[in-house]
């Protein structure tokens, strides 16, 4: 049996001002952070951000993985 995994993270604002005051940034900095606490580590091709895509609808590129 494997028992390898594989760590990603997601992020996404929904509003223009939410991307203008940088939160992406923070939240992604602040989920590498919990990933380093857990002993993991996340490549950068498994990183997917959306920025200004509403959380109402799974229609974002990154979810759909074409970011």
């Amino acid at each position: 049996m494997d028992n390898t995994s594989a760590t990603a993270l997601y992020a996404r604002v929904s509003s223009q001002r939410q991307v203008e005051e940088l939160t992406i940034q923070s939240q992604v900095a602040a989920i590498r952070q919990r990933i380093e606490e857990d002993s993991m580590m996340v490549d950068d091709d498994r990183c997917f951000l959306d920025e200004g895509f509403s959380g109402s609808t799974l229609q974002r590129p990154a979810v759909l993985g074409s970011a």
